[in-house]
């Protein structure tokens, strides 16, 4: 899977199928409040649209399949997909005094129905349309989902994007599997054989319920506390010049730096192990020695993402399941990565053991007076070997897609895929940044190299 700007791609033209989603009953209200994500999320687009501001909060995703597919199948899968999953046929809209309400679609009212859009020679127009369609399809009030497929003899692109306030990696590499499984069924005339999902509601209701009972003392807090008993408290900042003020929001860009093939990020793991932690103690370790080297500042902060999907049966449900929660550590005065990874470690597992502390409560809670928080910066570890489908990302050609986006800070992706392991970066989009962030990052990827004693990255990253 590749992370990529839908401006960054150009996909190969053909004719264009859409399937848009409909319905023969009315929207139903329901009472369960919006996740403080989804609440943060929603917010700060409305106040992008009213400032007139452009932005494209969604996430998409697009995959190959082999041969001139059939749209008639394709909007069968879509339509079963739509139906079995909350998240694709439920929303909240904001009312009139800015206030949150959600609305819910019947499963059995759920319709999707195929539309040809036109067929496409040039790839940058083809690119426009889709970017188009999807910020229109998105930004709408009602279910956000929009798919389609661009159609060609020997291959077929299979697209779909949808409000990032109702999905996340996870959801959509679930979508990349389902969608292929519920297809070839439609093929053969056949329903597919899944289990009941459950929804994503019921975790909201079960978020705000927890929240409300938290309180600047609760020892659910320990770490939030902690992580804001620094000097300055707020978050930190990137050890490099961004050019702007750090509470402001600028429109952002995104870059990608290629870390490990697939045969050195296993070779990596192993040292890591050796030396008493994981993966993902490895990077963090490496960022700090980083920031200790430029910023001569020993004590690591810094946000990373979790999943709040608790139990196995957590794991097939769709949405935005996401939560920040702090790491900080110290690092030792033993020089080097082997030392820092056990302390990272450590702080990387106490992190985890709070995913289900809300941020936004947190920090309502405990942060310094004035702190702001929209797209707080973050530092986040995926591994994405395991993941549905994950063994053909590579023939299938997946891809996560975003649009235009905002940044006040640095956010970091580290992402392990079976033939590779990245870096992916998003950024303010200053002449300044551009030249300090990839400073920065290429020397952590020379840290992380550097401990198993590898050189320079070959152009391609080798197969599993």
């Amino acid at each position: 899977m590749h992370m990529t700007q839908l401006l960054d791609h150009l996909p190969a033209p053909g004719e264009v199928v859409e399937f848009t989603l409909g319905a023969t009953f009315a929207p139903r209200p329901h009472e369960v409040p919006a996740s403080l994500f989804q609440q943060g999320h929603l917010g700060l687009a409305r106040a992008h649209r009213q400032a007139g501001r452009t932005q494209s909060p969604w996430v998409a995703l697009s995959f190959e399949l082999p041969g001139r597919a059939d749209p008639g199948a394709l909007a069968e899968a879509w339509q079963g997909l739509a139906r079995r999953h909350e998240a694709y046929r439920s929303w909240y809209a904001h009312e009139e005094d800015g206030t949150l309400r959600g609305h819910l679609l019947p499963a059995e009212g759920i319709e999707v129905r195929a539309e040809k859009a036109g067929a496409f020679t040039d790839p940058r127009a083809l690119r426009q349309h889709l970017h188009r369609r999807i910020d229109e399809v998105t930004a709408a009030p009602g279910p956000g989902l929009l798919a389609g497929v661009v159609l060609r003899p020997h291959s077929s692109t299979v697209w779909c994007a949808i409000d990032h306030a109702y999905t996340d990696g996870h959801s959509m590499a679930l979508v990349f599997e389902e969608i292929r499984e519920r297809y070839a069924a439609a093929l053969r005339g056949e329903e597919p054989a899944l289990p009941e999902a459950p929804g994503y509601l019921a975790l909201n209701r079960a978020e705000a319920a927890y929240a409300a009972g938290l309180t600047p003392h609760s020892p659910e807090l320990d770490t939030w506390r902690e992580f804001f008993a620094t000097a300055d408290g707020g978050f930190p900042a990137f050890p490099g010049d961004l050019g702007h003020d750090s509470d402001e929001l600028l429109p952002g860009t995104r870059l990608s730096l290629p870390v490990f093939t697939g045969t050195e990020a296993r070779a990596f793991r192993a040292h890591c192990a050796r030396n008493g932690g994981g993966f993902a103690a490895g990077m963090f370790a490496a960022l700090a020695l980083v920031q200790r080297e430029l910023a001569d500042e020993a004590a690591y902060r810094v946000l990373t993402a979790v999943s709040t999907r608790a139990s196995p049966r957590d794991l097939r449900i769709h949405g935005w399941l996401v939560n920040l929660v702090p790491l900080a550590f110290t690092l030792p005065g033993t020089p080097g990565l082997d030392a820092a990874v056990p302390v990272a470690q450590q702080a990387f597992q106490r992190a985890r053991s709070r995913y289900d502390v809300p941020l936004h409560r947190a920090v309502e809670l405990l942060a310094p007076a004035g702190q702001q928080l929209r797209i707080p910066p973050m530092a986040s570890y995926l591994d994405g070997r395991s993941a549905p489908g994950a063994a053909d990302y590579l023939d299938r050609e997946v891809r996560m897609l975003t649009g235009p986006d905002n940044a006040s800070g640095v956010s970091i992706w580290f992402n392990w895929f079976r033939d590779r392991a990245e870096l992916v970066v998003s950024m303010p989009d200053t002449p300044q940044a551009a030249v300090s962030v990839p400073a920065v990052l290429e020397r952590a990827v020379a840290v992380l190299r550097g401990a198993i004693g590898a050189g320079p990255l070959p152009p391609t990253a080798d197969p599993v």
